[in-house]
Parts: C-alpha cells; structure tokens; sequence
C-alpha cells in the first residue's frame, strides 16, 4: 500500500514548482522594469549633457524630458503591470457595470485581481480606457446611471454653476459610491471618473476583503 505521504509528495512538489515559476515570473517583470528605467535616465542624462555643455537651452531641456518621460512611462506600466484586465470580470457585471461603447481598453495598465487567487485573495478591477473626451462623458453618464452611482459633490457642484454662468468651470467627471477619506465604506467601493484628457477609468475593489489581506 502507498502511505499518505508518500502520495502527498507530488502533490507537494507541484505546489512548490508553481510558487517557484510565479516567483520566477515576478522576478522577470521586475527586471523588465529596472531595464526600462535604466534606459530613460540614460536618455535624461544625455538631455542633461546637452543642456551643461550649451547644445540646447534650459526650456528645450524641459520639453525634451518630458517627452522622454511620457514615451517611456507606458513602457513602464507594462512591464510592472503583472495582472492585465481586459474587461469586466463577471462579479463586477453583477455590481451593475457595463462597458463603454466606442473606447478602447487600454490593456497595459488595466488591472485586476480575484479572490479566488490565493496570492491576491480579493477582488479588484482597474479599466483604463483610451482618450475620447465626448465619448467619455457621454459613457460615463451612461455607465454610472446603469449601476446607480452618483456624481460626486465637487462635480456636482461644479456641473450646476456651469449651467448659471453657461460655461465649464471644472473638466472630466467623477461618480462614486463612496466618499474619499471616509471610513464607512460599502463593500464594494466603485468609481467612474474621466480625466481633463479624456480618459475613462472604471475601478471597483472589494474593500473589506483587501483590507484584510493587506493587514495580515
């Protein structure tokens, strides 16, 4: 007969080649990302190069980093970014939330992670949409009307005294079913913002759950 450890050791050893591959992965993004990083300083220290030795003014310097900075930041959020979303898992369509029509996710920087992930053990959704502000505005509406989340105070506000004065006083918007810095929160925390640019970002967390994890 075959004894219970003896039939618990492949078991044991899988479990452990799983956790080793998983470390292994992280260990790669993490690289990934030190490799990004050491090449935009490599590129800003050139710019700072060129500015002390005379070659370009202290304002073209500026701009030069910036763009720099920008091309490389959605080098950075992929490399880093270990749980890519593409859509709404099911439990947040269970929350009432629904897709944007006509915007593209943007897959790089959209995230999520799942109770059922023992490594993670709650779940959570990050979905960055790329820039349309029109379309935006009119999504988010649309969005957060469907799942019952209201327009938060400040843009409330804002939104009443551009219909007084007949323009836009504050741009974007923000629905959310909770207030920042309360600590009476639901269980599921959801917000549905869009930036001056355009881009719509729809999160929803299990906040207790992720607490709890995070406090072990």
């Amino acid at each position: 007969m075959v004894s219970c450890e003896e039939e618990q050791k492949p078991t044991e050893t899988k479990k452990f080649k799983n956790e080793l591959n998983n470390f292994n992965q992280k260990m790669n993004k993490v690289g990934e990302t030190m490799n990004v990083m050491d090449e935009m300083q490599s590129e800003i220290d050139k710019v700072d190069k060129d500015l002390s030795d005379g070659n370009i003014s202290e304002s073209d310097a500026v701009k030069i980093k910036d763009n720099i900075t920008n091309q490389y930041s959605g080098k950075l959020a992929k490399s880093a970014n270990t749980n890519p979303a593409r859509k709404l898992p099911q439990w947040a369509r269970d929350l009432g939330l629904t897709e944007p029509v006509g915007l593209k996710v943007d897959r790089d920087i959209s995230q999520t992670t799942s109770e059922n992930n023992p490594e993670e053990g709650y779940n959570s959704v990050l979905l960055f949409y790329k820039p349309n502000y029109d379309i935006a505005m009119r999504q988010a509406a649309i969005i957060a009307k469907k799942a019952g989340i209201p327009m938060t105070k400040d843009y409330s506000m804002a939104k009443k005294m551009e219909e007084e004065v007949g323009e836009e006083i504050l741009k974007g918007v923000a629905y959310m079913n909770f207030e920042l810095g309360s600590t009476d929160l639901p269980k599921y925390t959801i917000a549905i913002t869009v930036d001056e640019k355009g881009v719509l970002v729809i999160s929803a967390n299990d906040a207790q759950s992720m607490s709890d994890q995070l406090n072990r």
